[in-house]
């Protein structure tokens, strides 16, 4: 019996597949302001996602609300199911806008929207000002009342999102769950090199040697780069569809591509299969990379853990189609024209400016220093935009906030610029909750709960989120029902 029931916790410790995705939305359509500081400018068509099944319009009254970030808005609807846990335990209204400029919401089209006089429509403000107008409709359309509770749930740039919303619109948001908010990743206050050096950490986790083994290939990539035969010699070992051309500017777009497939694992290294990606991601790639004597080879195929997750393996890797190069290093998304890259491209050009960059003591990556005139000149030339990097923290001060949960991933490399808790060397206020989580990659906690895969931090932490997001419905329901007596 003893060994029957090995084999079964053997069996279910081998299931790999990331938790059941939620169940389909509803999706409508709003007509949006294009300009909110002109509410007489025109109007575009912005989607909006809704799940009301759990809905139940009593007494406690309350509204789960997402904003959209820089992709598509069913990544944000597929990736929260923390979410749809606690919406069947609260009776929660579920609400996901698209970010405008991203997705199926370009206000202009994929051609138009990026023209100048249009793109300067993609700001941080023009966004949020899109959510409390979808925000007004729903509780218009569906009599929903107002001593509804509403708490935002955002990871990453949505958790940005959720932090600026609570400090902009306090009337509208009354709590929220930021999870791998990078509120604090400016110049000046994050050290360069830590998000590179949180992602070399993790891969060493897997075997030390393995940093020394992607060290090794781009010194062999130099050294070859300096010859034609050489240069072709790389192509073919790592798998290039194009050669790979002369010069140092050549280098650098094939060193970003390599670390935007190592920033993206890293990111994603989640204890399960997650978008055909392996379980800890990095761990696989790590393996990968020891399992072939040549390094280029092993490079190559290393990174194809993110580049080859088709259901067809691809032939050779295509870096245009692939890597878009842009102001945010760490990648915009997929390759050139891809309106979603785009769109990243020119918020990393204006707003959301974070001082990433790499210098192979600790990293394993290429050399490349911050370099802040250089963005400048990029940005000028692509959108004719100049970066402000200390524009958000001067406008959207979180420490004067309340009824927030900050929380962070110990091996998300962005967690080095999320607001960390006071014994973890943080500057947590006293006033919101925040938490470090061990073993916990990119927005971990606001996934979906599996029980068999979760670190036990993860699973403890999302338990404390749980109980803290129970006690805010309560307590703010029963003040604004108060209000209305």
């Amino acid at each position: 019996m003893m060994v029957i029931i090995e084999l079964l916790v053997l069996f279910i410790s081998l299931i790999e597949a990331q938790p059941a995705p939620p169940p389909a939305p509803d999706v409508y359509w709003f007509n949006q302001i294009f300009d909110h500081n002109n509410p007489s400018s025109q109007l575009w068509k912005q989607r909006f996602l809704v799940y009301e099944k759990y809905w139940s319009p009593q007494e406690q009254s309350v509204i789960f609300f997402c904003p959209g970030g820089e992709s598509d808005v069913m990544d944000g609807y597929n990736h929260n199911g923390l979410m749809f846990e606690l919406a069947q335990i609260w009776n929660a209204f579920l609400l996901f806008p698209e970010h405008r400029f991203y997705g199926q919401s370009l206000p202009l089209g994929p051609v138009d929207s990026y023209k100048q006089g249009n793109i300067q429509k993609l700001t941080i403000e023009q966004a949020m000002a899109d959510y409390v107008a979808i925000i007004d409709h729903v509780r218009k359309q569906w009599k929903i009342s107002d001593h509804t509770v509403i708490i935002s749930f955002g990871g990453s740039y949505p958790g940005d999102l959720t932090v600026y919303m609570r400090a902009a619109y306090p009337q509208y948001i009354d709590a929220g769950l930021a999870s791998s908010a990078p509120l604090r990743y400016h110049l000046g206050e994050v050290s360069n090199g830590a998000f590179y050096q949180t992602v070399t950490e993790v891969f060493a986790r897997a075997d030390p040697n393995c940093p020394n083994l992607v060290r090794n290939a781009f010194t062999q990539i130099f050294e070859l780069s300096q010859t034609v035969t050489g240069r072709d010699m790389i192509t073919k070992k790592l798998k290039l569809c194009s050669p790979l051309e002369a010069g140092p500017s050549a280098i650098k777009l094939l060193s970003l591509w390599v670390e935007n497939a190592f920033a993206t694992l890293a990111m994603g290294d989640y204890p399960y299969s997650f978008d055909s990606m392996p379980p800890y991601p990095l761990l696989a790639s790590c393996d990968v990379m020891k399992s072939i004597p040549d390094v280029i080879e092993a490079l190559g195929q290393t990174v194809g853990v993110f580049y080859n997750m088709s259901s067809s393996p691809i032939s050779c890797f295509n870096i245009s189609d692939e890597y878009y190069p842009c102001a945010d290093i760490t990648g915009c998304g997929g390759g050139v024209g891809d309106p979603d890259a785009m769109s990243w491209d020119y918020q990393s050009c204006t707003e959301l400016v974070s001082n990433v960059d790499t210098n192979n003591v600790t990293d394993m990556f290429p050399s490349y220093p911050y370099d802040y005139p250089s963005l400048e000149q990029y940005c000028m030339k692509q959108w004719n935009a100049v970066p402000q990097p200390y524009a958000l923290p001067s406008k959207y001060n979180y420490t004067v906030l309340t009824n927030l949960i900050l929380s962070n991933g110990k091996i998300d490399p962005w967690y080095p610029g999320g607001v960390l808790p006071q014994q973890d060397m943080g500057d947590c206020p006293k006033d919101l909750y925040c938490f470090l989580i061990d073993d916990a990659a990119h927005h971990l906690d606001l996934r979906g709960t599996d029980p068999i895969h979760d670190p036990f931090p993860v699973l403890l932490v999302r338990q404390f989120e749980s109980e803290i997001i129970g006690s805010w419905i309560l307590n703010i329901g029963a003040e604004k029902r108060k209000k209305l007596k």
